[in-house]
C-alpha cells in the first residue's frame, strides 16, 4: 500500500486504503476534512503529504474533471477525530503556492441543504463583461470573501451568473438583504442562497402554494375583481386610474402575452369588500374606449368551471331536464333500471315467424350517436299492467294443419276475384 498508493494506472492515480465492510462507518464522514481553493498543480499525493503531519491519513483525493484537471478542492480522511480539529485550526487560511486554502470538517450534502446556516450566495443577471474580480469587489463591502467566481460556458463566455462565498454566515445574509433587487450596469440583480435545483424547486413550490392560499382567501372575501374585454391600449396604470375612484387599490395588473401584447383581461384588488362591490356594480358594462368592459368577482379555475356547468344546466329547456331526470339512461341495463316506464311507450312490432308469444323491443346502445333520443325501457323488476296486443290472424294457407277460424279479419286490400271471373 505504501509503494503503489497514488501510482498512476492508465493515466489515473490509484487510491489504496483498508477496506471497511460496515457501510454506516464509510458514509458517516467521520474524520473527513474538506479542503478548497487548492492550486491546480496540487495532486492527491501532495495533499496527503501536506496533512500527514497532523495524524494518520487513511485516504486523500483531489477532485478532477473529465480531462484530469483539478477543480480546486479535495478531501482528506484521518484516522482520529483529534487530527481533524488540529488540521482545521492549523491549516485553515494557510498560504499554499500563493493561494490561501480553506480547511473545515466535512458536511454531507443532505446536512448542508437542511442547515439554516449558509455562507455561499448565488448571484444572477450579471453583465456579460463581469469578471471574478468585479464580483468580489461588488460584494467585498459586506465581509471577508473566501471565493468569488463567474460561471462560463465551453467557449469562455460569461453565463451571467456566479457564486460568492463569505467567511461568516452573517455577512452572507446581509449581502442578500442589501443587494437583492439592486441595479448594476443597467441589470437588476437577483441575490439569494446557493441551492441545488431540487431544493430550489421545492422552495418555489412552497412559496407559490402560500401565495395561492393567500389569493384564494382574498378571492373568497370578494376583494379581487376580474375585468375583461379591455382594449390593447389599456395598461396597468390606465386600469388603476379607471377604478381608483371607488377606493384603495392594493393590486392592479393587466395580463399580457410573451410579446408584451395585452390579453384583454386584468385583475383589480381593493382593500375592502364594499369598495369592490361598488366598483363591480358601476363599472360592469361601462364603455372604455370603443367597447364595453365586463367586471365580476375573480374566481379560481374549479369554481369557474362549476359555475359554467351550472349555468348551462339552468339554461336547458324544461322538457329536456324533466325527461333526463325521469327516464333511465340508454346505457343502463333494463333489468336493473330504477325508473319504471309504462310498457305502452314501446312501439308495437309485428311478430316474427314462430315467435308469436314474444314482444320484441329495441334499445339505444352506446355505439349509436348522441343524437339518438333515449327510449324508455320498462322495469321488469316492478309489476307491470298486462296489456296484450291483438294481431290479425294469419291466412288459411299459412298453417294448413290448424283449424280454420270462424271469423276472418277484414283486410285492407281484398283480392279482386270477382273481377277476374267476370273477365273470363
Amino acid at each position: 500500500m505504501d509503494v503503489l498508493n497514488f501510482h498512476k494506472l492508465k493515466g489515473k492515480p490509484m487510491r489504496i486504503m483498508f477496506s471497511e465492510r460496515d457501510p454506516s462507518k464509510r458514509r458517516s464522514g467521520r474524520g473527513n476534512v474538506f479542503v478548497k481553493n487548492l492550486h491546480e498543480s496540487v495532486d492527491s499525493k501532495q495533499l496527503c503529504d501536506m496533512f500527514s503531519t497532523f495524524g494518520k491519513v487513511l485516504s486523500s483525493k483531489v477532485v478532477c474533471d473529465a480531462s484530469g484537471v483539478s477543480k480546486g478542492y479535495g478531501f482528506v480522511q484521518f484516522y482520529s477525530e483529534l487530527s481533524v480539529h488540529i488540521a482545521c485550526n492549523v491549516s485553515n487560511r494557510k498560504l499554499v503556492r500563493n493561494q490561501h486554502i480553506y480547511v473545515c470538517p466535512f458536511v454531507s450534502r443532505r446536512q448542508w441543504d437542511e442547515s439554516p446556516v449558509f455562507t455561499n450566495v448565488y448571484v444572477k443577471n450579471l453583465a456579460e463583461t463581469a469578471t471574478d474580480a468585479d464580483l468580489k469587489m461588488l460584494f467585498g463591502e459586506f465581509g471577508e470573501i473566501t471565493s468569488a467566481v463567474v460561471m462560463k460556458d465551453g467557449e469562455g463566455r460569461s453565463r451571467r451568473f456566479g457564486f460568492v462565498n463569505f467567511d461568516n454566515a452573517e455577512d452572507a445574509v446581509s449581502a442578500i438583504e442589501k443587494m437583492n433587487g439592486t441595479i448594476v450596469d443597467e441589470k437588476t440583480l437577483y441575490v439569494g442562497r446557493a441551492q441545488r435545483k431540487n431544493n430550489r424547486v421545492e422552495d418555489l413550490k412552497a412559496k407559490f402554494k402560500v401565495e395561492k392560499t393567500e389569493r384564494d382567501v382574498r378571492t373568497s372575501r370578494g376583494l379581487n375583481l376580474y375585468v375583461k374585454n379591455l382594449e390593447d391600449s389599456v395598461d396597468n396604470k390606465k386600469l388603476q386610474e379607471l377604478f381608483s375612484e371607488f377606493g384603495t387599490i392594493t393590486s392592479c395588473k393587466v395580463m399580457v402575452h410573451s410579446n408584451r401584447m395585452s390579453k384583454g383581461v386584468g385583475f383589480v384588488e381593493f382593500s375592502t369588500t364594499e369598495e369592490a362591490s361598488e366598483a363591480m356594480l358601476k363599472m360592469d358594462g361601462k364603455m372604455v374606449g370603443n367597447q364595453p368592459i365586463y367586471v365580476s368577482l375573480a374566481q379560481c379555475k374549479e369554481e369557474r368551471r362549476f359555475h359554467d356547468l351550472q349555468t348551462r344546466f339552468n339554461n336547458l329547456p324544461q322538457n329536456v331536464v324533466s325527461s333526463s331526470t325521469t327516464t333511465s339512461s340508454p346505457h343502463q341495463h333494463p333489468f336493473f333500471s330504477q325508473a319504471a316506464a309504462p310498457a305502452t311507450m314501446l312501439f308495437p312490432q309485428p311478430p316474427g315467424r314462430g315467435y308469436n308469444n314474444f314482444q320484441p323491443y329495441f334499445m339505444c346502445g352506446s355505439r349509436l350517436p348522441n343524437s339518438c333520443p333515449p327510449i324508455p325501457i320498462p322495469n321488469f323488476m316492478v309489476p307491470q299492467l298486462f296489456r296484450p296486443t291483438l294481431y290479425p290472424c294469419p291466412p288459411v294457407s299459412f298453417h294448413p294443419s290448424l283449424p280454420q277460424p270462424l271469423l276472418q279479419p277484414k283486410l285492407l286490400n281484398p283480392p279482386c276475384n270477382n273481377l277476374v271471373a267476370d273477365g273470363n
